[in-house]
């Protein structure tokens, strides 16, 4: 069981090409799950592996039916310190993306989840800084500055 975070852009950048060692963007085909990948909006479409490839799951994640919200990490929820290094990464690209005047829209959903138990959520990234940025379990991020 796995998480798996999926994102598209109306950017034609080719994110698979960005220099890093905490993730990697592959293209979302139709291999992916495609119930999933039809909540997306934008053409380009990708999905953000982690390190060790194949899931999301070395990514700070939010459980669903929790209502912690956007945080820091905390000392009574330890977190390991290469998911949060990835995290802060993920939201430097999307941030990006963003400032390039693109639109920007994800979902993290767990193995198996059904297109209809995601709900989406506006998320500004200036109202939610990078350190306490993290992907939340069957929901939709619509992304903005």
């Amino acid at each position: 069981m796995c998480y798996s975070i999926y994102l598209s852009t109306t950017s034609e950048e080719d994110l698979s090409v960005l220099p890093s060692t905490l993730f990697r963007f592959i293209p979302a085909t139709e291999d992916y799950d495609v119930e999933i990948l039809s909540l997306l909006d934008h053409p380009a479409r990708w999905h953000l592996e982690c390190q060790y490839g194949g899931c999301s799951c070395h990514f700070r994640h939010l459980g669903e039916g929790s209502d912690l919200g956007f945080a820091p990490p905390a000392d009574w929820c330890p977190e390991d310190d290469d998911d949060i290094e990835s995290t802060k990464a993920a939201y430097d690209v999307i941030a990006h993306i963003l400032a390039g005047g693109h639109k920007l829209d994800l979902v993290d959903v767990w193995t198996d989840a059904k297109a209809a138990e995601v709900t989406t959520l506006d998320v500004s990234l200036s109202e939610v800084q990078r350190d306490s940025f993290r992907f939340f379990e069957n929901r939709k991020f619509m992304l903005s500055l």
